[in-house]
């Protein structure tokens, strides 16, 4: 990386949100300036938790978390327990010390990125909800923001929580139909991208690390596997987003027009390409061996796959 980045999260941990975060807290010249809580992956109230809980493991206490939207634009989320389990993370963390800020979400990104125009990348990893309502109070202020990449939907590929849907747009997808089809540029991480890297099973059992993050990235995975005995496969969906963030070298990228999807049926929340010219860049073919050495370069895995 040229030059150092700042960033601000807004996510829903989830396991590979937790690894994502924790690439971002390990990669060198990258300043997290802040993150913030949404509703998604579990209730907002241990989405919370969950942030809290990884920075004071990582001993960054010193970072600033907000809490964000609890509920979508419209009806309730529909959270991922088939996936993260009700708590959200496989990994039993202890108890958080460290408490929010009591400024909201809106107003804690709405400060970060006019304070420091042009300076900051967002990395949106669940729910658009936050991002949403940012733009509806203040449409300019995203304007601001260096960067905003996104992890969600399913472009021209199945969905993972319903056939057409991917999970972050299912649960909101007034939020992102609004962050879509603002005309901001928006960086685009779907599940097409997303499945080009993954791990399996064997692979996770054997990875290691000397560094505390990693370890800690170690124990999120496995213990993802530990939790089903029938999973084979991790995919590495917001690590993705939070690599591209960081190191753009990773996939290639096209320009598309997006919409999403809100009747009331069984497409509701899927991403469609229309076919005409667009603002959305989409990731593209993802460069597999520069993903995982990235991962191996900011968190000291070994044991990573090699066979790309």
């Amino acid at each position: 990386m040229a030059q150092p980045v700042k960033l601000v999260i807004d996510t829903d941990p989830g396991v590979d949100d937790a690894i994502a975060i924790l690439m971002a807290l390990a990669a060198p010249e990258v300043e997290v300036v802040g993150l913030t809580s949404v509703g998604g992956n579990a209730p907002l109230a241990r989405t919370t938790r969950n942030i809290l809980a990884l920075l004071q493991a990582a001993i960054r206490e010193d970072i600033s978390v907000a809490k964000g939207a609890s509920r979508p634009m419209q009806g309730k989320f529909k959270y991922a327990v088939q996936f993260h389990g009700p708590g959200g993370l496989s990994y039993r963390l202890p108890e958080p010390i460290i408490k929010p800020v009591d400024q909201g979400a809106v107003s804690f990104l709405y400060d970060l990125l006019t304070k420091e125009s042009g300076e900051i990348v967002l990395v949106a990893l669940g729910p658009l909800t936050n991002v949403a309502r940012l733009l509806r109070k203040h449409p300019y202020a995203l304007e601001q923001a260096k960067n905003i990449v996104v992890m969600g939907g399913a472009v021209n590929t199945p969905g993972n929580v319903t056939p057409h849907a991917e999970f972050n747009t299912y649960c909101d997808p007034v939020a992102a139909k609004i962050v879509f089809s603002s005309g901001l540029p928006v960086t685009l991480v779907d599940l097409r991208a997303c499945r080009q890297v993954g791990i399996s099973r064997k692979q996770a059992f054997g990875l290691q690390s000397r560094h505390p993050l990693g370890q800690l990235t170690v124990g999120l995975l496995q213990g993802w596997f530990k939790k089903e005995p029938s999973r084979q496969r991790f995919d590495f969906y917001d690590p993705l987003a939070m690599a591209f963030a960081l190191e753009p070298a990773v996939a290639s990228v096209k320009k598309i027009d997006l919409d999403v999807d809100l009747e009331q049926s069984q497409f509701w929340g899927a991403t469609w390409e229309t076919g005409g010219p667009g603002e959305i860049t989409v990731l593209g073919d993802v460069h597999a061996p520069r993903f995982f050495k990235f991962l191996e370069e900011s968190l000291g895995l070994e044991g990573l796959p090699t066979g790309y």
